[in-house]
């Protein structure tokens, strides 16, 4: 119908996936961890709280990142919510 018209239809829009820098960033730090996992697999003692755990090197370091990285959002979450407006001038 579009050649009816007078207008030639082109070919179709491709969809692809848009990597954004935030998107290559986490691809890097995936890969340092994933590099990191496989050339740290011996066991570490761990004391917490009273608890004496035997746990993979990796294991330690990748939670204690995920969790940064979800305290990181729940503070920034926070502190946006805790911003004044801005006045309108």
């Amino acid at each position: 119908m579009a050649e009816e018209s007078g207008q030639l239809a082109g070919p179709p829009a491709k969809k692809g996936i848009t990597i954004t820098w935030r998107g290559i960033v986490l691809i890097i730090i995936a890969v340092v961890l994933l590099v990191f996992a496989v050339q740290n697999l011996q066991l570490a003692d761990v004391k917490f709280l009273g608890a004496d755990v035997q746990i993979w090197v990796w294991a330690l370091v990748v939670g204690s990142f995920a969790l940064g990285m979800v305290l990181g959002g729940v503070v920034k979450s926070g502190a946006r919510k805790l911003r004044k407006p801005k006045p309108n001038s």
